[in-house]
């Protein structure tokens, strides 16, 4: 916003009138040749010496999408309102000098404002000057250009407004780009969005580190700045309501919300849906937790249930470093005597043996490897039968959807029932789209994907023996969900599919012990009619 002019230390003569000079741009409109601030300024101020009349304020606004309102208008009635509170006898400066109507009044209120105020208005380019003393007739024309001008205004608001449904209707992002994302102009000269080349790989990796369950939005906050993710900007560091909204908007997948309504997006995502939904189970883990700041970091802390009566493990801390797990006992008197604690070391042992369950022998993974990457006809035909299906459900889904605008348009259907039933539907049709480009890329990534699962069950218990505190706590949620604590010992549960892996890597053992054929034993292996790599008990 560019503050007024003072140019009262201009002494006017008795023969000069004095008057104050009035202009106003949008930043838009700043760089459009004839309406910029300088260019009105000139102009009017060429047509005041014309006049043989002294300036002794210019006011300037410039208004943006951010700044809504017209400060300086605001001080130039302020002004005109002083200059009534003067003695008669005192010279007083009653002129307004602007370029048009609608450089001066946006509404009706605003004519009504200056009205009052018994000034006299030259519209400089119109050749009109409006007086307190005006005929009716010149009050009514000028009534109307000041509605037309008002309703220029609202009809821009309008058309803008439409102009952005239609660009989220069509899976075009309609407003400022979001952090990881740049504003630019499209093929089809439509602005939309693209991957910003310095930012995406940041928010990509913010979303990895959260997703592990490990950090608190805090922690979060901090891994943000670390590695230089902040407001574009401002630059300011983001806070935790800022890092909430980020980590929760869908438009990092490839959807976004508009106005309530979800909308498939056309650009490219920066993360994929799986890593944002494990983003959002953390999110709503930690947002379920007790809240208070926890002053220790607990290797097992959240990771624990009670085998007696299933409530929370809690970790305590006695002497400064002597780490122990009870149950809370938050249902009442637990069976299993609620204050007796298990050392931290003597679990960290259980779960190092654990892990040793994952490991393989070499003759396994060779074969296992070989199984991954044979793909079988019958395979392929039942993935090209699942495409067909998802394309058919999305056909349907799509023209459901349009059905529903129509019966909007129509009045059939009212807006809250629209939102919530197109939420609905797109919801569908994003997870139709995912599982389409899961089924379509999954013979080139189920080998990689296995592979590294049967390297990571390989290296588990190495790795957990050498890694510090928030290394092993992070494998940890990666291998176990909600393992339990009875009797000062664990029971690991593990995820899938390390849970298959562990039971038949058991199997495997034992029956090697006897002396089986080789044979014999790989077909421990093989998937059942459940297709579960585990044998049937």
């Amino acid at each position: 916003m560019r503050k007024a002019r003072n140019t009262s230390n201009q002494v006017a003569t008795p023969q000069q009138q004095t008057c104050v000079v009035y202009i106003r741009v949008s930043s838009k409109e700043q760089q459009q040749e004839g309406f910029s601030l300088d260019a009105q300024l000139k102009f009017l101020n060429d047509y005041a010496r014309s006049k043989w009349m002294q300036v002794v304020h210019t006011y300037m606004d410039v208004e943006s999408a951010k700044a809504a309102g017209r400060t300086e208008f605001g001080h130039l009635v302020e002004f005109l309102r002083q200059q009534q509170l003067l003695p008669s006898a005192a010279p007083r400066c009653q002129t307004v000098l602007v370029e048009k109507t609608d450089r001066f009044y946006r509404n009706v209120q605003d004519l009504v404002t200056v009205r009052n105020l018994g000034v006299e208005v030259h519209l400089a380019k119109e050749g009109v000057i409006m007086a307190p003393d005006a005929r009716s007739h010149e009050k009514f024309v000028h009534g109307l250009n000041v509605l037309l001008a008002e309703r220029m205004v609202d009809n821009l608001a309008e058309e803008t407004k439409k102009g952005m449904l239609e660009k989220a209707q069509q899976g075009i992002w309609p407003s400022q780009a979001p952090i990881g994302f740049l504003n630019v102009e499209g093929s089809n000269r439509k602005r939309i969005i693209i991957q910003d080349p310095e930012q995406a790989p940041l928010v990509r990796r913010l979303f990895e580190m959260y997703g592990d369950g490990i950090y608190s939005l805090k922690d979060a906050c901090k891994m943000a700045a670390d590695i230089g993710l902040r407001h574009r900007r401002s630059r300011n560091r983001l806070t935790k309501s800022a890092l909430h909204d980020l980590l929760n908007n869908p438009i990092y997948y490839g959807d976004f919300f508009w106005k309530g309504v979800l909308y498939n997006g056309c650009h490219e995502p920066i993360i994929s849906k799986e890593l944002f939904d494990m983003v959002q189970v953390a999110l709503n883990k930690r947002s379920s937790c007790p809240t208070g700041r926890q002053k220790h970091d607990f290797l097992f802390q959240g990771m624990l249930t009670c085998g007696h009566c299933g409530c929370a493990v809690t970790a305590d801390m006695k002497k400064g470093k002597y780490v122990y797990y009870r149950c809370t006992g938050n249902k009442g008197t637990c069976p299993g005597k609620s204050g007796k604690y298990s050392k931290e070391e003597v679990l960290d042992q259980q779960f190092a043996d654990s892990l040793n369950r994952l490991q393989l022998d070499e003759e396994v993974v060779d074969w296992i490897s070989r199984v991954m990457n044979e793909s079988t006809d019958a395979e392929q035909k039942q993935k090209e039968c699942s495409i067909t299906e998802l394309e058919k459900s999305r056909k349907r889904l799509e023209d459901r959807l349009e059905r529903m605008y129509l019966d909007k348009l129509d009045g059939v259907l009212g807006d809250d029932e629209y939102k919530r039933l197109s939420n609905k539907f797109r919801s569908e049709l994003t997870d139709i789209k995912f599982s389409m480009e899961r089924l379509k890329g999954e013979k080139q990534a189920q080998p990689i994907t296995g592979a590294r699962i049967i390297e990571l069950s390989q290296k588990a218990a190495s790795l957990y023996s050498e890694q510090v505190l928030p290394e092993k706590r992070k494998l940890l949620i990666n291998v176990y969900s909600n393992s339990t604590l009875a009797g000062g010992m664990i029971i690991p549960n593990f995820k899938q599919p390390f849970d298959m892996i562990a039971i038949t890597n058991d199997e495997y053992q034992q029956k090697k012990a006897t002396s089986c054929a080789e044979s014999d034993l790989f077909e421990i292996w093989r998937p059942r009619d459940d297709s579960n790599v585990r044998p049937t008990p």
